[in-house]
């Protein structure tokens, strides 16, 4: 799904880094409300989000907090048959609960109440802890997920893992993580979507009184991450893995996103063997088009003279029937995706919380529709330009061992 490709904060690549901060509305007492409501469906899903980086030197907090509050708000959530779900995305922190819609308020109150997070009991934070270092090793522990780490990390510095970093792990305690909430959290840093069969003024009815931002957020004794320059876990790789990922901050989203997956069509029709990703990364950090092919051995040489050539190759051919046909594409998944409730609002969320406007979702959809192959040749020519990111995995042999 190119849409959706905005993934998970991934290893940052260099020690002792300081860290940007989201953008935050302006300074105001209510969460950002959107609602797009469905009256033919008796349920609801609500997405809280806070949109927050981790402290500089607490890599992981945020998600660590959301591992301490899973359990207690599913239990919660599931009395009235609903189910919640977490995120830690490189945005935000979020909390999504699907359920009836005449529990509206009931659900709201659970989502607020994740807002004032406790200090845990030493269990609870241990078992949190063990939770997030397999978050971290699975980031790294196969090929795959160890060459998408290792190009964000080239492009986006500053954005950590979700899950931290064996550093910042030891510096969480019950008595640390109240104050680093503290630095994480304030009311105008909140948005919430709403799909389902519920109306604007209930839900932010239901979301209103927002728990109070601390007044002056204790200091935090650490002002660095020390970041991880090499893998955690060796990749287990059967094929070689070859990437690229370029840089395309400050361009037409919607083109970029066209972009790639022209790029990807491309790789596919050019190498039929070869498992092709093609990926657009966009979030608060900037944007990227990453590219990463799994390739049998003995076609490695050319996929990498396929992937090396792919842009130019791309701009001699590109037309206008091609882009267009990509973007109706794109726009058709859009569609097909969100066609629950939970999905939907999954989609309008990553859209707010990027670009803080309600109307976000709506804009890019317009935008699609009115893309031509100029727009989109400014993207490749851009990439064109750019020395990209790169990562190769050369193909493990295995030996049977004989008895």
């Amino acid at each position: 799904m190119y849409f959706l490709a905005v993934m998970m904060t991934l290893l940052g690549a260099a020690d002792s880094l300081l860290v940007s901060v989201a953008p935050a509305r302006a300074q105001v007492e209510e969460p950002a409300v959107v609602v797009h409501r469905q009256p033919a469906v008796g349920i609801v899903a609500l997405r809280l989000s806070v949109l927050a980086n981790d402290p500089p030197g607490y890599a992981g907090a945020g998600h660590m907090i959301q591992h301490l509050l899973y359990s207690s708000l599913r239990d919660r959530v599931a009395r009235v048959g609903g189910e919640l779900q977490i995120q830690r995305t490189s945005d935000a922190i979020i909390y999504t609960a699907t359920g009836p819609a005449s529990e509206l308020t009931y659900l709201a109150e659970i989502l607020k109440s994740a807002l004032s997070p406790k200090a845990p009991t030493t269990d609870a934070l241990l078992s949190a802890e063990r939770e997030l270092r397999e978050e971290r090793l699975s980031e790294w522990e196969t090929a795959q997920g160890h060459a998408r780490s290792m190009l964000r990390a080239q492009l986006f510095p500053p954005d950590v893992s979700a899950a931290g970093t064996e550093r910042s792990a030891t510096r969480f305690s019950s008595s640390a993580l109240p104050r680093i909430w503290s630095a994480l959290y304030s009311p105008d840093r909140v948005s919430v979507v709403a799909v389902g069969d519920v109306h604007l003024e209930d839900v932010r009815s239901a979301f209103a009184n927002l728990p109070e931002a601390a007044s002056e957020p204790e200091l935090l004794p650490i002002s660095r991450d020390s970041i991880v320059l090499g893998s955690l876990a060796p990749p287990q790789a059967t094929r070689g893995w070859v990437g690229a990922a370029y840089l395309a901050s400050g361009l037409e989203p919607a083109a970029v996103t066209v972009a790639t997956r022209l790029l990807g069509d491309y790789l596919r029709r050019r190498l039929p063997t070869v498992q092709v990703d093609s990926e657009h990364w966009w979030t608060h950090h900037g944007q990227a088009i990453a590219l990463v092919l799994a390739v049998p051995e003995p076609d490695l040489d050319l996929a990498r003279r396929a992937l090396g050539t792919a842009l130019s190759s791309l701009l001699d051919d590109l037309n206008l029937l091609d882009v267009t046909e990509a973007a109706d594409a794109i726009r058709s998944e859009m569609l097909f995706y969100s066609r629950t409730p939970g999905r939907m609002a999954e989609v309008i969320g990553q859209f707010v919380d990027r670009e803080g406007d309600p109307n976000a979702t709506d804009q890019f959809y317009a935008a699609l529709d009115s893309l031509d192959d100029d727009d989109v040749r400014e993207v490749l020519e851009h990439a064109f330009e750019l020395t990209p990111a790169r990562i190769e995995i050369p193909p493990q042999t295995l030996h049977p061992r004989v008895q």
